[in-house]
């Protein structure tokens, strides 16, 4: 992979560095796409932002998958639920830290034992909270 150096005023960017840059980026995202097709075919939609200092990445879950949504969950660090005038939207960071992941579930698509684990499963329900309720385990 080409690494391209800070711009300063003594090294000056060239546009054959830029392009290689590019080309390097392209070509590691059809390994993304590959993995992005397997997990559409269990029926986990993704899309994966990625900018300069963050990683962005938003599943969809379908019916097929909503089984897996509590050990989805139970992945991520600093997890928070809430809902959204379609089903439910899931926050947290993965990777240490590193990746911010939204879950997108609409709610045709689960049971309500499903929504009871993954409710279970989040850190905080901003619902609740919302609604004035206390954090578990933080004092007030």
């Amino acid at each position: 992979m080409t690494i391209i150096a800070g711009v300063t005023q003594a090294a000056p960017l060239r546009a054959r560095a830029v392009s290689d840059g590019v080309e390097d980026v392209v070509a590691e995202a059809w390994g993304v796409f590959a993995e992005v097709q397997e997990l559409v075919r269990l029926g986990i939609e993704v899309a994966v932002h990625v900018r300069p200092g963050e990683i962005q990445a938003d599943l969809v879950v379908r019916r097929e998958a909503a089984h897996l949504l509590p050990a989805l969950v139970a992945e991520l660090e600093h997890s928070g639920i809430t809902s959204t005038p379609s089903g439910y939207r899931i926050a947290g960071t993965m990777c240490q830290g590193n990746v911010a992941l939204r879950i997108i579930v609409d709610s045709a698509e689960v049971t309500v034992e499903q929504v009871e684990a993954l409710v279970a499963a989040a850190d905080i329900d901003f619902g609740v909270l919302a609604a004035g309720a206390e954090i578990p385990g933080r004092a007030a």
